[in-house]
Formats: C-alpha cells, sequence, structure tokens
C-alpha cells in the first residue's frame, strides 16, 4: 500500500513530493515512490491510497467503498484535506508540533518516532483491558497523537491543522421480510463480487460460517477453478498439541465439497515465535498493533505471497460476527454439550444488549428479567454497578459493552484489578464522553445502527482485526473483507432484533444462514460437533495460558519482564503497579494462574513485545 506524510507549518518541510506554498506557509506531501494521483476537473489533484472500490475522482465518502484514504491536494487555494473511507479502515495519524501539524499513515513517519513523547494513560488503559490490545480508534499511546476518527477529516489550510467529524445518522430498526431475505443475499454477493480478483482469490479459511460463506459465494460466482484456501495448524505448546483439530478437519472437508485446494501452515509456536515477534515488531509499533493474531496472519500472508502468481485477493469473514450478532457468536457464551443450546446462549447475551433489554433498562424493570437473572448468576463473584440515572443509563449499557473486558449489563470496572480507583473512574468518565456521548440520545429503534458504528472505533480497529490487512499488504496481496461491505452495512444496521439476535427462535447470523441454504450451495450438514478450538470440550483451556506458559515465547516474556521497562510507561495513578510486580514475580517464578491475572499479563507481555516510541520498554 501507498504511504504517505503530510508535514504542514513554516517554511520547508520534508524533501520532495506535491508541494503548495501560499503566504508564508508550506505544505509538503511526500507518497512512496510511484504513487499515482488523478486530476480532478477542477483543477485538484488527489492522491488515493489503499483500496477503493469505484471511483474517487467523481464519487463521495457516502457513494465509495472499501478501504482507502483520498488526500485531495488544491494548490490554488493552499488547501489539503485527508479523508479516510466511512468505517475509517485505513489508519490516518496525526501529530501537531510547535512547528505546524504533520499526518501520516504509520507513526514512525510521525515526529514522535524519533522524540517520543508522554503517555496517553486512558488509551493505554483500553489496551490493557479491553480485548484487542490497543487505544480505541481516535486515540493512541501518545498524548500529542491521535487518529483520525470514522466519519472525520482533516485539512490542512491558511497555517493551520484542523479536524471536523461528519456526524452520524443511525439508520432505524425496521420489520424485515423474505424480499429483504433475497436483498442480503444479493448484497453479500455483490460485496464478494467486488473485491473478487481475475486473478484468483484466496480464502483464510476456518470452520465457522463465515468464511466458508465466503468460499461459497466465490465458487458460486467464479467456479473452483478460480479460488483456494489456507488455514493454519495451531501448535502453541508442546504439551497441547494441535488445538485446533476440529478446526482443520471440518475446513479439509468444506473445501473438498467446493472442489478448492486448502493449504495448511503450521503455527508451531512451541518451536519458533521469537523471531517473527522481532521481524514484525517494527511495523506492529508504526500502528502500535499488540497482537498474538497478528503473527497467524503474517505466516498466512507469506505463504500466499510466495504461492501466487500475482494479483490475487485474500479474503477473511472478520467483521461478521460483530455485524450480524455482535459478536457473541465468536466465543464460548455458556459451555454445555448441546450446541444448539450453546448457540442459544450466543443470542441470550445478544438480548441483553438488544432494544428489548435497553427499554428494560431504561424503565428500571431489568433486574427481574430471567436471562439477565441467568447470566448474574453465573458471575456470582463479580460486582456490579448501581444503575445509573435515567438519562444515563443508554450511555451505560454501551460502556458495559465496549469498555469492559466482561461483556454483562453493569458488569463494574471495579473487578479490573490492574487498574487503582482513580484510574477506573477516570478511564470511564474519559472513555464515555469521547465516543459514547454520541449516542445518548440513541433509542431504542437505532441501537443497533449506533453499535455497528461504534464497532468501527473498538473491535474492529483493533490488534486482532487490523493485522489482517496490514500483513496481506506487507507481502504484496490486497485485502478483501466483504463484511465490511457499505450496503452490507446498512442492511444489518436496520437489521430487526427478530432476525436471530433476540430470544427469537431464528439462528444466529439468520440472513446468512438462510443464504447459505437457499441462494448458494453450501454442506449444512458439515456443520456439526465442536466449533474449532479444544476450549470447546475443555473449558479449562486457554489460549493464553499455552502461550504463556508452554510456547517459545516464554522464555522471551519472563526475560523481558524482568526489566520491569513497563513502569516506565504506566502511570502509578493508573495502574496497580505492585499488583503487575507481583503477578510478574510469580510468572517468573514458573506460577500458573488463570482468570483475570492471567488476562492481564498476557496483555502486558504483547503489549511489552511490541513496545513505546521513547522508552525503554520500547
Amino acid at each position: 500500500m501507498t504511504d504517505f506524510r503530510i508535514t504542514y507549518g513554516e517554511g520547508p518541510s520534508g524533501n520532495g513530493g506535491l508541494a503548495a506554498i501560499a503566504t508564508g506557509k508550506t505544505w509538503t506531501l511526500e507518497a512512496s515512490p510511484g504513487a499515482p494521483t488523478i486530476a480532478r476537473p477542477d483543477g485538484t489533484r488527489l492522491l488515493v491510497i489503499g483500496e477503493p472500490i469505484g471511483d474517487p475522482a467523481a464519487l463521495t465518502r457516502a457513494e465509495l467503498d472499501g478501504a482507502y484514504v483520498n488526500v485531495a491536494i488544491d494548490a490554488s487555494r493552499d488547501l489539503c484535506s485527508v479523508e479516510p473511507d466511512r468505517f475509517g479502515q485505513i489508519d490516518v495519524y496525526y501529530q501537531r508540533t510547535p512547528a505546524g501539524g504533520v499526518l501520516a499513515t504509520r507513526l514512525d513517519l510521525l515526529p514522535i518516532a524519533r522524540t517520543g513523547g508522554a503517555f496517553d494513560q486512558v488509551a493505554l488503559a483500553h489496551a490493557f483491558v479491553v480485548y484487542g490490545h490497543r487505544p480505541a480508534k481516535r486515540q493512541t499511546p501518545y498524548v500529542d497523537v491521535r487518529r483520525l476518527g470514522v466519519g472525520e477529516t482533516a485539512r490542512c489550510h491558511d497555517g493551520a491543522l484542523t479536524v471536523a467529524m461528519q456526524p452520524f445518522s443511525p439508520r432505524p430498526a425496521t420489520p424485515y421480510g423474505e424480499s429483504d431475505l433475497h436483498r442480503y443475499a444479493d448484497l453479500l454477493l455483490e460485496a464478494v463480487r467486488r473485491r473478487a480478483s481475475e486473478a484468483g482469490n484466496v480464502v483464510y479459511l476456518s470452520s465457522g460460517w463465515d468464511s466458508t460463506a465466503l468460499l461459497a459465494c466465490l465458487v458460486h460466482l467464479f467456479g473452483p477453478g478460480r479460488t483456494r484456501a489456507v488455514i493454519g495448524r495451531m501448535r502453541y505448546a508442546e504439551r497441547s498439541g494441535v488445538i485446533n483439530q476440529f478446526e482443520i478437519d471440518r475446513a479439509a472437508a468444506i473445501a473438498r465439497f467446493f472442489g478448492v485446494p486448502l493449504d495448511i501452515i503450521e503455527f508451531d509456536y512451541w518451536r519458533r515465535g521469537p523471531e517473527l515477534v522481532e521481524r514484525l515488531r517494527p511495523h506492529f509499533l508504526a500502528h502500535h498493533i499488540a497482537s498474538l493474531t497478528g503473527l497467524n496472519h503474517m505466516r498466512l500472508a507469506e505463504h500466499v505471497a510466495a504461492t501466487a502468481s500475482g494479483g490475487e485477493a485474500v479474503f477473511a469473514g472478520e467483521i461478521s460476527d460483530g455485524a450480524h450478532n455482535l459478536g457473541f457468536s465468536q466465543y464460548v457464551t455458556l459451555f454445555h454439550p448441546s450446541l444448539t443450546f450453546r448457540e442459544y446462549a450466543d443470542k441470550m447475551a445478544s438480548y441483553l444488549f438488544g432494544p428489548t433489554f435497553l427499554g428494560e433498562f431504561r424503565s428500571g424493570r431489568f433486574a427481574g428479567d430471567a436471562v439477565y437473572q441467568f447470566f448474574r448468576s453465573r458471575a456470582a463473584g463479580s460486582l456490579f454497578d448501581d444503575p445509573a440515572t435515567d438519562g444515563a443509563r443508554t450511555r451505560q449499557l454501551l460502556a458495559s459493552f465496549f469498555l469492559r473486558p466482561q461483556r454483562l449489563p453493569l458488569w463494574s470496572l471495579r473487578n479490573v484489578r490492574l487498574l487503582t480507583d482513580a484510574g477506573r473512574e477516570r478511564y470511564d468518565a474519559e472513555m464515555t464522553a469521547g465516543y459514547l456521548d454520541q449516542a445518548r440520545a440513541a433509542e431504542p429503534d437505532s441501537l443497533y445502527a449506533w453499535y455497528l458504528w461504534l464497532y468501527n472505533s473498538f473491535h474492529w480497529q483493533g490488534s486482532t482485526v487490523a493485522t489482517l490487512p496490514l500483513t496481506s499488504r506487507l507481502c504484496g496481496l490486497r485485502p478483501a473483507l466483504p463484511f465490511w461491505d457499505g450496503g452490507l452495512q446498512d442492511f444489518l444496521s436496520a437489521m430487526p432484533e427478530d432476525w436471530g439476535r433476540g430470544l427469537d427462535l431464528h439462528p444466529t447470523k439468520y440472513p446468512l444462514k438462510w443464504m447459505l441454504g437457499n441462494r448458494v450451495r453450501y454442506p449444512t450438514h458439515l456443520q456439526t460437533g465442536p466449533h474449532s478450538y479444544l476450549y470447546d470440550v475443555d473449558p479449562s483451556f486457554s489460549h493464553g495460558a499455552e502461550i504463556l506458559y508452554g510456547s517459545s515465547l516464554t522464555p522471551v516474556y519472563r526475560s523481558m519482564l524482568a526489566l520491569r521497562a513497563y513502569r516506565d510507561v504506566l502511570s502509578s495513578e493508573m495502574f496497580d503497579l505492585d499488583y503487575l510486580d507481583a503477578a510478574v514475580q510469580r510468572y517468573r517464578d514458573g506460577v500458573e494462574v488463570r482468570g483475570s491475572e492471567m488476562n492481564d499479563l498476557l496483555s502486558l507481555c504483547v503489549l511489552s513485545a511490541t513496545g513505546w516510541y521513547g522508552s525503554g520498554a520500547s
């Protein structure tokens, strides 16, 4: 992907590229060699970053699709505007300095990479507390460096760097009927078709509904001859062996059904891994990504690049879980031998954040809700907050969803041992004000639209998702995430609760599963048995524990934490450093723990392995 840096301020800045000079102010755009620009009829020039779908010279952000950043240059007016796509799929970082402002597509193109800076403790708290190991969308680990948020545009003009946001207009949920099932199928097929390549297509295959649905769509559209699939065999520790054999067996059967080749790549972190962490570290640091999943994505991308003839598109089913069912299908909500009941438990968890429960929550009648009582009884050792005043309860429900490691209404941050009392209060207040205040007037009929819009600022830009396109582009591949399609997102934003998100009898991901049963060939009979991992049959099994205690990374993490360099980064006002020190000591002594302490250790390890600019921890 083309990267760029824009410097704006007094006097010469940068060393080439496209420049406009007016009234003593200078901005310079530096882009990767050979970056194409488009001449618009109005005289402006357009640098297009990423993979837009449509004509970026003629269409607006609302009309364009795909992952892109448009850099519009009007030299006659000394004006440059930087506008990411509607979901902000490609990050744009900006830093204001005494000499002016700087924008770039990577942190290592900003002054922060050379000089360091003060750390944003609230952003770091989010990276530690919430799954994804990354600050929320508009933040970075540094006080002086921000990212353009969803719907934001940056402008360099008249000696100033300004950022403006386009207000979000949620789509209310509406009743859907049979014609909408066909509309969904048409939207998904078109989203896949528009992202596919004439040179061939590769699917990162799991055994789940999402990636296999994309495989079915590609074969339906183009036949098996122009499609192939890859999957990773996970051996994280010698003591546990292959931890995703269920997934591999089903994926192999599905590939045979469609007549496409399936390559199996070894994720053998019990023997190797540190060298990959070190090789990826500069790229992860340039985006503050800390992700074990990213190692897997790099293995897949390198294999695809080594075996590709050139020009293939790489498809992944990410985004689908959150967009269809608020993400509850991605985890084991409730361990039970009945897979049907476990799926219904996913629906029950989704219901607790849906419009019906919001109505009960706002009215004060929620405490007697049988589903809520059931899940609270299973978290008997946890602390819960009191309901907020009536006007703040919508934000409180959204905070329970986006700002907590445990998604359960009113689950309290007091359960998070990593933060101090003052840290919890500050984190909750600042993150709520910064991201959730916009939804304070959300009504039940627009709740799903708010969830899907906010997802772009949280999990969908987190480390486990961002590494999919990042590693693909690093290997010269074109990433394709059809479930991030604008038309499909609009459909799912307005999809009603009784289409699989609530206590109705429709399955999770109802329109997707209907499509697979009615519009394309799909082996539904193979979607039986344990889903993917050992934890599907053994609730005590943990991916994190295998990495922390049994992998090739274990001695690296123990040695790294011995320096306690995290103390140079984390404030004692926000973080309970004594608790962290004790947890680190137990880890270095070989003591295995589970629960919140293990999760905190894993966050500390992966974030420290990536590091921070301007710190001994980097």
